[in-house]
């Protein structure tokens, strides 16, 4: 019960963190394996769950008062509500293959992520209010990273709207993807830390492959992204289609480094996978540039191994 305690109090405060709101979770799904119960070992979850729904409530009462302050209080619910269902649904099926937890745990996060693209596609009054109050953020962090509070950072109000739809489009496009990601890094620093004196667990990972069917859904994806974007669809098409696309692309991304540990293993580096996976996942959203080459060079690598032999285990 104590450690219990401690661990939902240490997810609690890490979800109050702005990077920690990525990885408050972690803690959670550590704890759960030293309960016998499925049932039980839900419970912290929960107890999370609650403490950041009524912090939230109370720090945000006044929101409530118009329908814009509530949908914006949902969109910052967003990424903590997928994270801890996903964590949950994680938790609720220890014994399932690692490749078909995570997909089961991915699941909501990928399903809201659609609903969220399609209702926002669809502008009414109140989403146009709550569209001009995320533009006035969109100026003051500008303005909070370039040390100008006026947020004019030299460029016309023309280019500062343009800048932020081109990101509100490009979060659109990515989004389940990113929640895939967030939820598949907490899962592997959970289940690296279970697995520390485990000396086959670095091996394990280095098997990993994804099932063959994700081929067809890879090449389909983006052969219906290539012509929505030759046939200039509508942009939730493309949205829609680019999510399905990208998603497929973070499961050979995760082939791709388990290829990238095999060779590091087969080369005798003292490289923990636990380390590689947070350096790469690092590089992927923190570094501009950098990031590009980690997007694509693992889910092509994870692709290529279609035809390729990269993994000999003789």
């Amino acid at each position: 019960m104590r450690t219990s305690l401690v661990m939902v109090g240490v997810s609690f405060v890490l979800s109050r963190l702005m990077l920690g709101n990525f990885l408050f979770t972690i803690p959670l799904m550590v704890l759960a394996p030293k309960f016998s119960d499925r049932k039980t070992a839900l419970l912290p979850v929960g107890l999370v769950a609650v403490l950041i729904g009524l912090t939230e409530l109370i720090r945000s009462k006044g929101a409530f008062t118009s329908p814009e302050g509530r949908i914006l209080l949902l969109i910052g619910l967003f990424i903590p509500t997928v994270l801890l269902v996903a964590s949950a649904v994680w938790i609720a099926f220890p014994t399932q293959r690692t490749v078909y937890r995570y997909l089961a745990s991915c699941l909501f996060g990928v399903a809201a992520s659609f609903a969220v693209v399609i209702w926002f596609s669809k502008p009414n009054e109140t989403l146009m209010r709550v569209d001009s109050a995320l533009l006035e953020t969109f100026r003051l962090i500008l303005g909070q990273a370039s040390g100008n509070n006026q947020a004019t950072l030299g460029i016309s109000d023309s280019a500062i709207r343009e800048l932020y739809r081109l990101s509100v489009m490009t979060v659109g496009a990515i989004l389940a993807p990113v929640c895939m990601a967030l939820v598949g890094f907490a899962s592997f620093i959970a289940m690296s830390y279970q697995s520390r004196l485990d000396k086959g667990f670095n091996n394990r990972v280095a098997r990993w492959k994804i099932p063959e069917v994700n081929l067809w859904i890879f090449l389909g994806a983006w052969t219906i992204v290539l012509l929505l974007i030759i046939l200039k669809a509508p942009y939730l098409y493309r949205a829609l289609a680019m999510q399905v696309a990208f998603g497929s692309s973070v499961l050979y991304a995760v082939q791709g480094m388990a290829i990238v540990t095999h060779f590091v293993l087969r080369k005798g580096l003292t490289v923990s996978p636990s380390r590689l996976f947070t350096t790469v996942f690092l590089l992927a959203f923190l570094i501009p540039g950098v990031n590009l080459l980690v997007v694509f060079a693992l889910p092509l690598l994870g692709v290529t191994e279609t035809w390729i032999a990269y993994r000999s285990y003789e």
